[in-house]
This record gives structure tokens, sequence and C-alpha cells, in this order.
């Protein structure tokens, strides 16, 4: 309102177009490589928009409703389509997949944990944990993956040494999968400034997660009978492809927030082939978009040229520790091998992220700056015009 009032009606529309272009800037993706180094997974992915490599007899893409996704072999790592698969977006309760990455192999599954009042006192998706009551570690497990419990998620990371322990930790694993455009500010997945993923990189941290046997027999059970105050109470799955049985589903994690939109990881496996499907910002149903991919790749797995890889290449440890103290440890415990630097293929990292934001912001304000300072000289030279053509033409009459 300000600045309509303080500026000419003609401004607005340029004003409007400066706000625009700013946000675009603002809200674009992040870069694809370190100079010097091809792009994470191949030249392909660094495309906006959809990716397939059709041969001859295959069929056409599905019409799938989201803003980024990727279908890819779990086991090769073959991607067989995508859509913006570097795009970065908020990665809702699909984190908590990192997040067990994390805890999974350091916490003993029969350990007892008490709950304490930041896990009971967190908001949105809970299993209901009562401040005090003791849980066994198993219970966080699937109150973590099937209902999708943020309780869960902050327990979880207290009987690990903490939140900020376990959110350095994730983001550790994460650059040692080669995940570098995810950043993790929380264990749960919940909106937070600066949280960040991509389809890419949920499936390698999904495709990862799936190694680990508790983890894959979690994410297929369809309920779990909780303890619940001096009794159970049944939770449930909330991914459809487990509960509605659909052929071969194998799991993995959903997610929802109102900033990310609709997440989905999912996995399902037929005659032997196992195939990880991730979706971003998903506008109709996660089983229907996953459902949609899953049938294609496994009808037209064998008449596509693979459009990338799935490479799990580590960062080198020095890299890893640089961000987290902990973070050989971290990997190692998740039983990630650090590769040698040369074959590692260097993709944007949150420090690339966190410099390209901060150059945008820059150059936000500069524009901004300079209409500003252009439009006070032209509101001051429109006022000096107004009074030179208001004395003109006047005749002066004599006393």
């Amino acid at each position: 309102m300000f600045l309509a009032r303080a500026f000419p009606r003609a401004s607005t529309g340029a004003l409007g177009a400066i706000f625009v272009a700013a946000t675009l800037l603002l809200t674009s993706g992040g870069v694809y490589a370190a100079p010097g180094e091809p792009p994470v997974g191949g030249q392909q992915l660094t495309s906006k928009g959809r990716i397939v490599n059709l041969g001859p007899g295959a069929d056409p893409l599905p019409k799938v409703f989201a803003s980024t996704w990727l279908v890819a072999n779990m086991d090769t790592g073959e991607i067989y389509a995508a859509k913006g698969p570097h795009r970065l977006r908020a990665p809702a309760s699909t984190l908590k997949t990192l997040t067990a990455l994390a805890v999974m192999p350091r916490l003993n599954s029969e350990a007892e944990v008490r709950a304490k009042k930041k896990a009971t006192s967190t908001y949105g998706s809970r299993v209901g944990l009562q401040r005090g009551k003791i849980y066994t570690v198993e219970d966080l497990y699937y109150a973590l993956l099937l209902p999708s419990a943020n309780d869960a998620a902050i327990a979880l990371a207290q009987a690990n040494g903490g939140v900020p322990q376990t959110v350095n930790q994730m983001n550790a694993i994460a650059k040692s999968l080669g995940a570098l455009n995810t950043v993790a500010k929380n264990t749960s997945g919940l909106d937070a400034p600066g949280q960040i993923s991509s389809a890419y990189d949920l499936a390698l941290i999904g495709r990862e997660a799936m190694k680990m046997d508790n983890f894959a027999s979690i994410v297929t059970t369809k309920r779990y009978a909780f303890p619940y105050k001096k009794r159970t109470k049944e939770i449930y799955n909330t991914n459809r492809l487990v509960t509605q049985n659909y052929k071969g589903a194998l799991g993995v994690k959903t997610g929802f927030t109102t900033n990310a939109g609709r997440t989905f990881i999912g996995a399902a496996e037929r005659k032997g082939t196992r195939l990880i499907v991730v979706g971003m910002g998903i506008k109709e149903s996660t089983a229907t978009a996953a459902e949609k991919l899953l049938g294609w790749a496994f009808a037209n797995k064998d008449s596509v040229t693979p459009i990338g890889t799935l490479n799990v290449v580590a960062a080198t440890t020095a890299a890893v520790m640089s961000t987290d103290p902990e973070g050989e440890e971290s990997a190692t415990a998740a039983g990630i091998q650090a590769a040698p630097t040369q074959t590692s293929t260097a993709g944007p990292s949150s420090s690339s992220v966190d410099d390209s934001l901060a150059v945008a912001w820059i150059v936000f304000f500069v524009v901004v700056i300079t209409f500003l300072l252009y439009m006070m000289r032209v509101g001051v030279v429109r006022r000096r015009n107004r009074g030179r053509m208001a004395n003109f033409g006047r005749v002066k009459l004599e006393n």
C-alpha cells in the first residue's frame, strides 16, 4: 500500500515485474555440479521438465501431477524417467527416512526411552507419547515410520544424544550418500527455513534405508499395537501402496506439510526387479501417482535407455567432517564408506545453495533500492515540472 501511494500509477506494473522477477530468482533450483565436475547422476538430470529415452515399442510416460518425480531400479541405480529430479523442495516427513538412517544403526531396539516434554509437546502428526512414560526404541521406530509421528522423531533423537546431534548426523549421512541437495534442520520433516531436498536425493536416501532389515520390515507393516496409557492402541501405516495391497509393495515413506504438499518415497518388487519411486509436490493421490510410475517402469524398463544413475558416490571424510565434528563416526556407523576424492561427482551442496540464495537476496535488494531511488528522482522532476507549468502563460498585472 505504501509503495502504491508513494509512486505514480504508471510505475505499478514495473514494480510488480521487479518483485515477480526477484521471486523467481529466489525460488529457482540450485546448481547441479561443481565447476569442472559432471552433473550428479548424469547430464540429462539437469532438465526441469520430463526426461525419458523411449526405445522402439515403449509406452509414453503417464501423466503424473507432481512438481518433481523420479522412478529408478533400486538395485542397479538406473533411472528410467524423471521430472526435474534435482529441483529443490521441502521434503516433509519423507525426511524421517534420513532420521531412521541416523538412529537405527546406533540405538538398540530393546532399549527403553522415557518420553520428555519436548517430544510430547510437538505438533502435527503424533502418536500421543505420554510425558514420563517409558517406551522401547522399537515402539518408537514403528511410530516414526507408520503414522509418521513427530513426537517419536524427537524422542528417538533425544535417545541418540539430542536433536542437534542427530540432525548433524543426518546431514553427514546425506553428504556421504551423495545427496548433496539435502539439508536437514530437524528430525521430523516439519517445515523449517532452509530444510530442503530433491527427488534424486530422496531416492538415494530411501534406497539406502531399505538396506536396513529392520527398516524394510517396518515399512511393509500395515498396523502395530502401540503402548498407550494402560493398554495398547492400533497405529496404521499411511502408505496406501502397502495398506491397499499394491502388487509387490515394499514401503517406504509418506509426507505432507503445507509448504511441501504431498511427498512420497515408494518401492515395489516384481519378478526379481525392485523399483523405487519418489514424488514431491504431488497434486493427486500419492498412491495414484506412484502406481502410474511404477506400472509404467515395470512394463517398459527393457524398452528405455536410462537417463542417469543413482550414484552412491561418497564425499571425502574431510568434507563430511567439515560440516559435522562427528561426521566420520556418523558415516561409518551407517555403513557408508567414503570414496576417494577423484571419483566423487560433486553436486549442489548445502553451502552452494546458501551462497546462491545470498547472491539472490543481494540482487533483489540492489534492484529494489535502485528502483526506489529512480522513482524518487522521477517524483522530484515531476513536481518541478508541475511548478513550471503552473506559471506558464500567466499575465502579471500592474499594481
